[in-house]
């Protein structure tokens, strides 16, 4: 009943589509700044090279490479996924500039976190930890002896019982309680989707695994909980410094070998030929209804770019939205993600 309760407010938020503003905002990692990494937002009619319209920055954030983030509407916070600190920091979600995090989560086991998932309503913070596993910890809890509620162990590949291997970009699916990561099997570029229950605990099998051809190389999953739709971010290399990305589009119950319903890919959509680029993350704004995709400098900054669609676009779709260079990221750009541009759009009325 909790879970139907949660899914039901998702469905409330929604409605505030037409009238909530939200924007990009977007981390990364191997900062040239001092005082770390900055996370970044940027206007929802941006393009190019457009400068941020805020950043939280400075040597008292302790951000070191925020590559992870995920904005908590009902108490206005950031968590970040600190992947070289170590940690997980949260943040005023409406601040700006200098400032320390009003916690810091770090336990030795944390190792260096990965997609992170808080869900107010159950007082929980799902993350990847350690590469490797899926804990979960209390929302509100802070320090490095914080104990885990549970934790889904590491399988050792396809050949072990939870099929965790080297776990990416969660997502949490309230209608099934169910997360899900991508994850990489050994092998060529090996890719797939694996499935638990949330409450799992331990070694146990997944509920499923979305793996085949279509999952192949998948670097980033998002989840549209309205239209029951995962977004999986793939690509196709062949010299592994051109990559061709494509967004395949499956139901929310896809499993096995399952096809997707449809995919964004061509030469119009920005996906196409990256070169020493590589994609990064996906991120989905359903006040806004889009899509938004982040490639990563190869060692050059400027070459950073997040592409936006329009969330009902497919095929050979021309993208509504296209950031690039350093504004995104002194280094490597991170997962994009929306929220709004300020408190005031955050309880869905645009004055």
């Amino acid at each position: 009943m909790r879970i139907q309760h949660l899914f039901g407010m998702a469905l409330i938020l929604s409605s505030f589509s037409g009238a909530a503003h939200a924007e990009l905002m977007v981390g990364g990692s191997n900062a040239t700044l001092p005082g770390g990494h900055p996370i970044s937002q940027f206007a929802a009619n941006a393009q190019g090279a457009a400068a941020p319209i805020r950043q939280i920055v400075g040597a008292a954030t302790q951000m070191d490479g925020p590559i992870n983030i995920s904005y908590e509407p009902s108490e206005g916070l950031l968590y970040v996924s600190d992947y070289w600190g170590q940690a997980i920091r949260v943040f005023p979600a409406f601040a700006s500039g200098n400032i320390a995090p009003l916690r810091v989560l770090n336990p030795g086991l944390l190792g260096q976190p990965r997609g992170n998932v808080p869900i107010a309503a159950l007082d929980e913070l799902i993350v990847i930890a350690g590469n490797c596993c899926i804990y979960t910890y209390p929302l509100h809890a802070s320090g490095s002896s914080v104990n885990r509620i549970r934790s889904i162990s590491w399988g050792g590949g396809s050949s072990g019982l939870t099929q965790l291997n080297n776990p990416d970009s969660l997502i949490w699916i309230p209608q099934t309680d169910e997360v899900a990561v991508v994850d990489y099997d050994f092998g060529d570029f090996a890719a797939k989707v694996v499935f638990h229950a949330r409450l799992t605990d331990g070694q146990a099998p997944p509920t499923r695994v979305l793996k085949s051809t279509h999952t192949a190389n998948a670097f980033g999953i998002a989840h549209d909980p309205i239209q029951h739709k995962l977004y999986v971010g793939t690509f196709t290399t062949s010299d592994n410094l051109a990559f061709d990305a494509q967004i395949r589009v499956f139901a929310d119950s896809a499993s096995g070998s399952d096809a997707p319903l449809y995919s964004i890919e061509g030469p119009a959509t920005g996906l196409a030929y990256t070169s020493q680029q590589y994609p990064s993350g996906i991120g989905l704004d359903l006040q806004l209804q889009r899509l938004m995709v982040s490639f990563g400098a190869n060692g050059d900054p400027s070459t950073n770019r997040v592409v936006s669609f329009d969330l009902a676009a497919s095929g050979n779709a021309t993208p509504v939205q296209v950031l690039t260079g350093t504004n995104l990221s002194t280094g490597t750009v991170g997962r994009p993600f929306a929220m709004p541009v300020d408190a005031i759009f955050a309880n869905g009325f645009d004055n």
